[in-house]
């Protein structure tokens, strides 16, 4: 005798479908929900608390030469073209969220990345011929000539590395133009947990939040970050039968 399959438990409540719909309220999430919405789509986002999480914390380091590591060389001409845009998205921004590129944070200011002992010079050292084989602009700097532009550093900086291309955002500031800016390309937030995937034939068509209320969308963008590895959202089948 076959065991009988248990039944599929109805959602409490089912939303008018979105073309776009997007796991994840960080700045990723937010931006892609507000460039969807600029082409004219329905967009959604589910976030318990948009704009939260990293964001929060994270240091906004648009550091494309800065950061450069060894074996991401195909990733460097990717991330430099995104740092030349950065100005004219910042700027495009504030117009669109009614505020001054100064009230993101937007900061031209360049990176310097300094030494405090041997291996960090090392490193640095290191750092920075990989920066030259690459044909990207940066300057060592002993440890005095570091104090000069940075007064406040310790006596016993080792020396540094100055790179006048990269930049810096406020990450806090961005993500609360980025929530201006969705609400008024009339994004629609949905402040609660999405706790899976409803997926037909191997493709995610929405989600079910935590109170069974289930969303569906022509495209299921997920931008969860870290969140998305855990039970929520986690890629459990949906047993709605897709219609056809």
């Amino acid at each position: 005798m076959q065991p009988r399959t248990p039944p599929c438990t109805a959602p409490a409540e089912s939303q008018t479908p979105t073309d776009v719909l997007v796991v994840g309220g960080g700045i990723i999430g937010l931006v892609t929900a507000w460039r969807s919405a600029q082409r004219g789509l329905s967009v959604a986002v589910v976030d318990p608390e948009p704009g939260g999480g990293a964001a929060q914390v994270a240091a906004g380091m648009l550091a494309a030469v800065t950061e450069l590591h060894h074996g991401e060389q195909t990733l460097l001409a990717l991330n430099l073209e995104s740092a030349r845009r950065y100005p004219d998205f910042a700027a495009e921004l504030a117009a669109a969220s009614g505020r001054e590129v100064g009230d993101l944070g937007y900061r031209a200011c360049g990176t310097l990345a300094v030494a405090l002992d041997s291996d960090d010079r090392a490193h640095l050292r290191e750092l920075h011929a990989l920066q030259r084989r690459s044909g990207l602009e940066s300057e060592w700097l002993s440890g005095r000539e570091c104090r000069r532009l940075e007064p406040m550093l310790a006596p016993g900086v080792r020396g540094g590395l100055r790179v006048d291309g990269d930049h810096q955002i406020d990450p806090r500031r961005l993500t609360a133009a980025l929530l201006v800016a969705c609400e008024r390309a009339d994004v629609i937030f949905h402040r609660a947990w999405a706790e899976r995937l409803s997926v037909v034939r191997d493709r995610a068509r929405g989600v079910v939040l935590g109170d069974g209320t289930e969303l569906h969308a022509g495209q299921v963008v997920l931008a969860a970050a870290a969140s998305a590895g855990a039970s929520r959202a986690s890629p459990r089948p949906s047993c709605r039968p897709s219609g056809r």
